[in-house]
């Protein structure tokens, strides 16, 4: 069956800003309340002796929000925010998912000091880049470090990295054109999960690439288990699957963790 289209919201978002500098900002759905906030990690870097102010300003707001409600809580930050932190009027956007809406958002309008594999993730343009910056220099090879709130996560760990995808092949989860995070893969299980996988370059064909969900068959030899089929599976019925023959060389790059950011 075809993939449906993403189905879009329109939602609404505030930017606030400290200093003269954007500093965060609310993402909301209107028709339902649904909230999300983002706000800079740095405030001791660039807020001074306002820094402590701005800290407890960014911890109360997201409470007030659930104890006022939605509405009433942007009627009062409309009116009440001023001096040592402000919000610029609202503007409307579309959204996926308003979480990553906001991932997006915010990486767009706000500018943070880096903090490599502490706040930020290395973003690569490419699988190819991907996958040959995987080495000890892989950190300095990046294209750009994204500040990047991971769900799930308490903390960033050096085997996360950031790459686009560009294609719809694992839609509707990965949309295209959506920024994901992926981790190494230096082994283990792999079934189910979902891979960038490589196929060596041979002196017939060139090296390709694939992200696809994995799945293999194994069976009994007088050798002991081995694999009779493996194959990279699309979520999107519209593409093809991929077979890993036994004779091709290939190697597992890494497995998907999220899409961090839908495409705006």
């Amino acid at each position: 069956m075809p993939i449906s289209p993403l189905q879009t919201r329109t939602a609404e978002y505030r930017v606030f800003q400290a200093l003269g500098e954007n500093c965060g900002l609310v993402l909301t759905d209107p028709a339902n309340g649904e909230c999300v906030f983002r706000f800079r990690q740095d405030f001791a870097e660039f807020a001074g002796e306002e820094a402590p102010i701005l800290t407890a300003l960014a911890e109360e707001l997201p409470l007030r929000q659930r104890e006022m409600g939605t509405a009433a809580f942007l009627a009062w930050i409309d009116e009440n925010l001023s001096n040592t932190l402000r919000v610029e009027p609202p503007t409307t956007t579309m959204a996926i998912d308003l979480e990553r809406t906001a991932q997006a958002l915010y990486r767009r309008l706000v500018t943070s000091t880096v903090r490599r594999y502490q706040t930020h993730l290395p973003f690569y343009s490419s699988l190819d880049i991907a996958a040959g910056g995987l080495g000890q220099d892989r950190a300095n090879t990046a294209e750009e470090w994204v500040e990047a709130h991971v769900p799930g996560r308490r903390g960033l760990s050096e085997d996360l990295f950031l790459v686009r995808i560009h294609g719809r092949s694992m839609m509707p989860d990965i949309p295209d054109g959506s920024l994901c995070v992926f981790r190494s893969y230096y082994g283990g299980s792999r079934r189910g999960g979902i891979y960038i996988v490589q196929r060596m370059a041979t002196m017939d064909e060139g090296g390709e690439y694939t992200l696809k969900r994995y799945s293999s068959e194994k069976e009994q030899t007088a050798e002991g288990w081995r694999h009779k089929r493996i194959t990279m599976q699309p979520d999107n019925e519209e593409f093809s699957h991929w077979d890993l023959r036994e004779e091709d060389q290939y190697v597992t790059i890494a497995q998907f963790v999220c899409v961090l950011e839908d495409p705006l």
